[in-house]
Parts: structure tokens; C-alpha cells; sequence
């Protein structure tokens, strides 16, 4: 039966996903495409409702999909062109813990876009914890969007900065600084804990205090710094070829 209301409980419930106090009380939050819901899936995530457009089933074959109206799904999607398909994902909550690999710190960012990127880059070089200090929500759709199913791959937390650094005691750190050290002349073996700060400001003075070593990236024509999420990724790139 097609869903043509959009009183229908289940579509106020994940509608109301679009707000960040929302996803955090109820440990839910909503994510949109084909690829997305089938890695979803594939990762073994925990999906409490599939939403499948009026149109869009014959491309978007999910098993106990629930079909919904056109006007019913326009108040569930977040994107332009949408394919059609979006999912209503629970996530555990896990206590605030030490990485079993690899890791990157957030310290303070707050552009989706950077934030995403950075996740995805994280997973892509095989880290196995990120850590977000005071940076914009980690399940806000934009990020979801840049981070493209490394949600599913890589175990996420939230925490302020000194509890993180806490926890990551015994691991040798290292932080994007346009003072620090040469990257491509410094060894960084595992495990390592990066940490990128603010697109604006940069670390954190806390981080600054305590962080064991800041590198930085050559660079020509007297350009001083990158983008946040291009700093990050270069960094985890050489660490994840230095420990191949």
C-alpha cells in the first residue's frame, strides 16, 4: 500500500530528521540515494524505514521498501535531483573509546563539505576511529552526503576536545600546522592519531598545548595553507603509505 499522507506517522517521524536535536534524541537520522541505502545494507547499518518515490521502484528494488506519493517524499528529501529513495537509519550509541587502528581528530570544524570529505578520506586510508570536537553534526545531510557511505565503515564519536585527547593517551599524535614539520620528511608510524583544526582558526589552543608534533605541507608560489579537508587527506594518505 502506497503511502499518500504526509500526516502518516512514519513520514512526521523522518521528516523531523531534518533537525539536529531530533537525530540526537532519537539516535536516528535519514540518508538519500541508491548507493547510499544499498552500501547501508551491504555494511550491516540498522535501517528502521526504506521510503521509495511513486516512479522510482523499478530502479530502486529494496526488500520491505515502503512506496510513498510524490508529494509525500518531496517533504523527506534534501536534495534537487533526488533518485527517489531514502532510509531512516539508527545508529548505537558507543561509548567514547581508544582506536583500534589509526585515527583522525576534527577539532572544531564546522563546513560539512570539509567535514565529510574528511570522514570519507579517513575510511579510504583504512582509520578505524574519527573523533569530532565542536564540529557541525556528523549526521547532518550535507555531510552525509560528502562522506558517501563512510558513515558505515568508520566508528564515529563526539566529544569535547580534552576528553578526546584523554582517551587517545599512549598514541602518538599529529596535527596540520603551517609551522610544523616538512610532512614528506617526517616517518609517522602507526598507530597515529591526526588532527585537523577549524577552516578559520585552525587548532585549538588546548590542542596546541598537548599535541606531540605539527606538520605541514610544502607548497609553491608562497601559499601558505590548504583547505581543511585537503590538508587532512594528504596527511592520512602519507601515514596509510608509510604503514602499508
Amino acid at each position: 500500500m502506497m503511502i499518500t499522507s504526509t500526516d502518516n506517522p512514519k513520514i512526521v517521524e523522518a521528516a523531523k530528521l531534518s533537525d539536529k536535536k531530533y537525530r540526537k534524541s532519537t539516535m536516528n537520522y535519514l540518508i538519500e540515494g541508491i548507493r547510499l541505502v544499498r552500501d547501508a545494507i551491504r555494511y550491516g547499518a540498522q535501517l528502521e524505514d526504506i521510503f521509495i518515490r511513486e516512479g522510482a521502484a523499478d530502479i530502486a528494488d529494496f526488500p520491505k521498501a515502503t512506496v510513498v506519493s510524490d508529494k509525500v517524499f518531496a517533504k523527506l528529501s534534501d536534495t534537487v535531483n533526488s533518485q527517489g529513495v531514502c532510509a531512516v537509519v539508527h545508529r548505537v550509541k558507543s561509548e567514547l573509546s581508544k582506536p583500534v587502528g589509526n585515527c583522525l581528530v576534527l577539532d572544531g570544524l564546522q563546513d560539512p563539505g570539509n567535514v565529510g570529505t574528511l570522514i570519507r578520506t579517513a575510511a579510504a586510508c583504512g582509520f578505524s576511529d574519527v573523533y569530532a570536537a565542536g564540529c557541525v553534526d556528523l549526521y547532518s545531510p550535507k555531510v552525509i552526503r560528502s562522506a558517501m557511505s563512510a558513515h558505515f565503515c568508520v566508528k564515529l564519536h563526539e566529544a569535547n576536545i580534552e576528553e578526546v585527547l584523554a582517551t587517545l593517551d599512549g598514541i602518538a599524535t599529529v596535527a596540520a600546522d603551517m609551522r610544523g614539520d616538512n610532512l614528506f620528511e617526517t616517518d609517522l608510524l602507526a598507530p597515529v592519531a591526526v588532527i585537523v583544526g577549524n577552516e578559520g582558526n585552525g587548532l585549538s589552543d588546548y590542542v596546541r598545548k598537548h599535541v606531540a608534533k605539527t606538520v605541514a605541507l610544502p607548497m609553491a608560489n608562497d601559499f601558505e595553507s590548504l583547505n581543511a579537508a585537503v590538508a587532512g587527506s594528504v596527511i592520512m594518505y602519507r601515514i596509510f603509505s608509510q604503514n602499508k
